[in-house]
């Protein structure tokens, strides 16, 4: 499922977003390697601040993964608290391939018992 957020509103999208971060993040979301992460996996397009993320929840609240906007730029595990976002972590993904940025999503989330 993707949703689009444009306004300050969240929709779900029924149209093909064609941006190079929807199809990675697409691609990425199709490698998670374990169950619980595949079915709980949303991309999220953020057009107000142009970004897109795969958001999941998890035993410490929202965690979203932000996708480079560009090469050269990181990864971003971000924390969606009550105080505001924090970051967890950040990786370099422009070499890898979306099954190795698939499997580091689901190593990070699992080896800090947040899912």
């Amino acid at each position: 499922m993707e949703i689009v957020i444009s306004g300050g509103k969240a929709a779900p999208s029924t149209d093909e977003i064609t941006i190079p971060q929807a199809a990675k993040a697409r691609r990425i979301a199709n490698f998670l390697p374990r169950p619980e992460l595949l079915r709980d996996a949303v991309i999220e397009h953020n057009q107000d601040d142009n970004t897109t993320s795969i958001p999941f929840e998890t035993a410490a609240g929202p965690i979203r993964i932000l996708l480079p906007v560009a090469k050269g730029f990181e990864f971003h595990i971000i924390h969606d608290s009550d105080t505001g976002p924090r970051i967890l972590g950040t990786f370099r993904g422009a070499s890898l391939s979306v099954r190795a940025v698939a499997f580091r999503i689901s190593e990070f989330l699992r080896t800090r018992g947040l899912k």
